[in-house]
This record gives C-alpha cells, sequence and structure tokens, in this order.
C-alpha cells in the first residue's frame, strides 16, 4: 500500500512526464507553449505564448523542477528534457530585460542558480562554470537601474550570490554581494513609522506608500539585510532590517491578522482613513511575510519575530483551510502551494510538526480533486487553466510535492537559504568577531 509520500512523489512524477510530453523539440532545445500575462496597450492581457530563459516564468525554471525529479527518480526523461530546457535558456539570454538583469526570479541570476543546480545534479562543469560566470557578471551592473526587490532586484541575488560563495568560494561573488548590500542601504527611505524602499515604479501617486510583503515589499528586503549582516557582520544592514519589520509592524492588521497589500492604496484611498485591501500570498500578505519572520527568528532568536510568525501562519492556515474550489490555485506565486511552503518551513523552524501536517492536507486535498480525476491544475494565471512554469503553473506545483516528499533533498525556491544546517536558533555574531568585519562594507 502506498504511503503518503510515495503518493506526492507520485503527483510530482505525474506532472513532471506531462511536462515531457508536452514539450516542443528544436533540436537539442524544448520549450513550452502556455497562457501568459502580456502588458498591451498599457492593459493584462490573457496570451498564449513560448517561454522565455528566466526562472519565474521561463524554461530555466521547469529545467530546475524537472532536474530535481530527475535527481530523486534517475528516470532519464525527466534529465533529458530538463537538460533541453536548460539549453533553451541559455540560448535566449538576450531576451532577459535590463531592468530585471540583476533579479533571482526576473533575471540572470535566477538562471544562473538554475545552470549552477543543474551542472550539480547532471555532473556538468560546464553549466556551473556557465553558471558562475553570470553571477560574476552581476558585479558590472548599474545599480542605478536596476530594481530593489526580492522578485525582480537586487534584494533576490543576494541570498543566492551568499549560498553559491559558500560552495565555490569566489571572490568576486563577494564582492557583487557586498556591492548589492550597500545599494540597498543607501536606496532606504527613513520615517518615524521605520525604513522602507521604493519598488513600484509603475505609480505616479504622490501618496502611494512603499510596499509591504515578501517578494516586492520590505519583508523581503529586511530579511535579505539580516542574511547579509549574517554573513558581513556589518551593523547597518541589522538595522536597516530591522527597521524595515518595524515599517511592516506599523501597517499591521491584529483584525484581519495581516499586512495590507498597498499596490491599491491610490484605487481604495478617498479619504484620511482609507479602506484597505489585504491579500494572502507569497508575493503580498502574510504567507511571504511569514517566511520573513521565521528565518528572521531563526537567525536571532528574537521572540517578537516568532510572535509576528505565528500571527502570520494563523491568517495562512485559516486561508489554507476555509478555500473552496472556485477560489483556488496551486501556483507558487499567489496560490495555495506557495502559502503552505510557509507551514512546511514553520514545521523545522518552529519544529512543530503539525503544520507540516496542514500541508500534507493541503496536498492530499489537490491530489483528490485533480489529479485523481484527471482534471486540469488551477494555475496562477487566472481564468486560463494549466501553464508549464514555475511559479504560476505545473513545474511550481510539481515542486511543492516533491517538497512534500522530501523537503531536505528538494530546497525551496520561495526563499533561498544558506547551504548549512541552520537548525540552531539564535546564533548570531559575538561582538568580537563582528568589529573583526564591520570594515567590509565600508
Amino acid at each position: 500500500m502506498n504511503t503518503i509520500q510515495d503518493r506526492f512523489l507520485e503527483t510530482a512524477s505525474a506532472i513532471g512526464s506531462r511536462l515531457c510530453r508536452d514539450a516542443i523539440w528544436d533540436c537539442d532545445r524544448c520549450n513550452w507553449l502556455g497562457a501568459s500575462m502580456e502588458l498591451l496597450f498599457k492593459n493584462w492581457t490573457l496570451t498564449q505564448r513560448t517561454f522565455g530563459p528566466d526562472l519565474y516564468g521561463g524554461t530555466s525554471g521547469i529545467a530546475l523542477f524537472l532536474a530535481q525529479l530527475y535527481q530523486v527518480t534517475q528516470e532519464k526523461l525527466y534529465r533529458m528534457t530538463a537538460e533541453g530546457a536548460m539549453r533553451q535558456a541559455l540560448s535566449r539570454l538576450e531576451d532577459v530585460s535590463p531592468e530585471f538583469s540583476s533579479g533571482f526570479y526576473s533575471g540572470f541570476t535566477g538562471i544562473a542558480y538554475a545552470s549552477i543546480r543543474l551542472g550539480e545534479i547532471f555532473g556538468n562543469q560546464d553549466w556551473i562554470e556557465r553558471g558562475l560566470h553570470m553571477l560574476e557578471e552581476r558585479g558590472m551592473e548599474d545599480l542605478s537601474q536596476q530594481r530593489l526587490d526580492v522578485a525582480t532586484g537586487i534584494a533576490g541575488a543576494i541570498p543566492v550570490l551568499i549560498s553559491v560563495h559558500q560552495r565555490y568560494r569566489r571572490d568576486v561573488l563577494a564582492g557583487v554581494t557586498i556591492r548589492f548590500g550597500k545599494h540597498l542601504l543607501e536606496t532606504v527611505i527613513k520615517s518615524d513609522i521605520g525604513w522602507s524602499w521604493s519598488t513600484l515604479k509603475e505609480t505616479n501617486n504622490n501618496q502611494q506608500p512603499n510596499l509591504t510583503g515578501f517578494s516586492h515589499g520590505a519583508a523581503g528586503i529586511a530579511w535579505v539585510l539580516l542574511e547579509l549582516y549574517r554573513k558581513t557582520h556589518y551593523e547597518p544592514c541589522r538595522v536597516a532590517a530591522e527597521e524595515g519589520f518595524r515599517y511592516e509592524q506599523h501597517w499591521f492588521s491584529p483584525e484581519h491578522g495581516n499586512w495590507p497589500d498597498l499596490r491599491h492604496y491610490q484605487a481604495t484611498t478617498t479619504n484620511a482613513n482609507p479602506a484597505l485591501g489585504y491579500s494572502t500570498a507569497w508575493c503580498h500578505g502574510a504567507p511571504g511575510i511569514g517566511l520573513s519572520r521565521l528565518r528572521a527568528y531563526e537567525i536571532s532568536g528574537k521572540e517578537e519575530y516568532r510572535q509576528e510568525a505565528e500571527a502570520a501562519l494563523r491568517t495562512t492556515v485559516k486561508m489554507l483551510q476555509q478555500s473552496t474550489i472556485a477560489q483556488e490555485n496551486y501556483s507558487l506565486c499567489h496560490g495555495i502551494a506557495g502559502n503552505a511552503e510557509l507551514l512546511i518551513y514553520a514545521s523545522r523552524v518552529l519544529k512543530n510538526t503539525d503544520y507540516k501536517s496542514i500541508a500534507e492536507q493541503v496536498g492530499l486535498r489537490g491530489i483528490e480533486r485533480y489529479e485523481k480525476n484527471r482534471i486540469p491544475w488551477p494555475c496562477g494565471v487566472l481564468g486560463a487553466g494549466e501553464t508549464p512554469n514555475l511559479m504560476l503553473g505545473l513545474a511550481g506545483i510539481g515542486y511543492f510535492y516533491l517538497r512534500l516528499y522530501d523537503s531536505v533533498v528538494n530546497p525551496p525556491v520561495v526563499i533561498i537559504l544558506p547551504e548549512e544546517d541552520l537548525s540552531t536558533v539564535g546564533k548570531l555574531p559575538t561582538d568580537n568577531n563582528r568589529r573583526d568585519r564591520n570594515d567590509k562594507l565600508k
């Protein structure tokens, strides 16, 4: 009789097999056709298209999932298709937008991460070197032209640079990491309610507050600066991280158990007390913010971060348990799989297996509703059915089931963590070694 873990792996394999079946090949490269949202004439429009090279919605993200699936199953078809998808990504680097070029999910950093990971899994040194070279080239970026946030900017690159540097010890990578960190410190906006960053370039609203949240807001950037403090022991990084978390705490609503999605501030502001909207997703709202606070607690051991993480967990669990079929999408970015990732991480950090059990129930519910009945998985391109990519589609759903199967062999992609064992909470630098390394960011 199959165990629950077997069912999770079978589901990931079924999704992987469909991705392999649907791949469109050209010699030794492959791509997919699927739903995407395109900005046409200043309006977001649903289109069908092949995909670019990025990790978020492109072929490198699909390649990453299939490579992780191959590592677990040793199924040659997964390897062949992962290699074809990675070759396609590496052949289309010119398609990366210069504005997003340093981003993890949107730019070269994510493609490099996938290239290195595939090189490690498949024993391909050329891909490892190609990825390392892409990361080293980020040192030549004009940072004034780059975004700042985790999803599309230099903040998202920093944890990857730290993680890869731990394994390959390239001095250039350490230099790029420090340069990016200094830029985040130089661009911070200080106020009486805390510190934040201007990441929403699309708005012309002078009253627009800087965003909360993990992917585009203060939570993600503050988390990154805390990672950099842990690495360099540079005190201004810790101060900026704590002030970023304080900015978000100002906006926290005990009534909603959540932080507002300030992207819609202009549309809802009609008086001095605007009616704020609240999202519950990895990208905006409690699930992503909860990841930042869990990691902050894991690094610092501060009880306030644990309490904020637990508030985020309560809101996320409530959402997961009350969602209906009509409301569901299982994507990583703004769907059920991404939200359940908070619970998988919380079970480790807080040493509470109840959270993992709830995530497993979410996974089993998806199997019963969709996989068992051969119904298309609801993805993150709303109203479009299935799409193949990582953060909005099938590859990400499959990755979620790999995480449920084995969360150690398959590290999270919604938050990039250092390689070493981080199970011990509260191990901050001592005063002595902090002073020894304080010059690094000066």
